[in-house]
């Protein structure tokens, strides 16, 4: 009897909505029920209509036995949720569920126009805000580029002029070296 049990894979049990299936009323999500709990970290969910497009909203929740996807609103047509999670047994099962959306129509793009909208009026307050703030920014600008350009530049300048006046001395330092060794060559022949 030990042998059967261990062998026994969890198996779906039920499903909202129901395999072959038909809703007539929006869906907010859709409901996987198993045998027995299943390990929410292994579980994968996708909700797609014939043309494969995906309507799975976030990641699938799971309590128990039962995994709960979020979906987006779901217009008329054919769908499948597909679904992919590891048996108490530790052994992948998957499977997929069909049913159909009739008498919801098509999916609502008023709401998606709307926060387009919105969104365009937040940079054009967002393009004000940058347009005060470089004419903020435009008077202390002037002053404070004299003092840190005059800092930044004078530090700049200095290590030129540092610079410039150790490669001169090197270079002098050589030039007069050689020419000390060529005069004190000429003393010796």
């Amino acid at each position: 009897m030990a042998a059967p049990a261990a062998a026994a894979h969890d198996q779906l049990v039920s499903s909202t909505p129901e395999d072959g299936g038909a809703v007539s009323t929006p869906l907010t999500s859709v409901e996987l029920v198993f045998s027995n709990a299943i390990p929410a970290e292994f579980v994968q969910v996708a909700v797609t209509d014939a043309a494969g497009a995906t309507f799975q909203d976030g990641a699938p929740q799971t309590v128990g036995d039962t995994v709960t996807q979020a979906v987006q609103q779901l217009p008329d047509g054919a769908y499948t949720i597909a679904y992919r999670v590891v048996s108490s047994d530790g052994h992948p099962i998957e499977g997929a569920v069909a049913f159909t959306v009739a008498g919801v129509g098509p999916a609502d793009p008023p709401p998606a126009e709307t926060p387009t909208e919105t969104p365009a009026e937040t940079p054009s307050e967002d393009a004000s805000t940058p347009a005060e703030q470089p004419s903020d920014e435009t008077t202390p600008a002037a002053g404070t580029d004299s003092s840190d350009d005059g800092g930044l530049g004078s530090t700049a300048t200095v290590l030129l002029i540092v610079g410039g006046v150790l490669v001169v001395a090197v270079l002098a330092f050589v030039a007069a070296g050689g020419r000390r060794r060529g005069a004190t060559g000429d003393t010796d022949s």
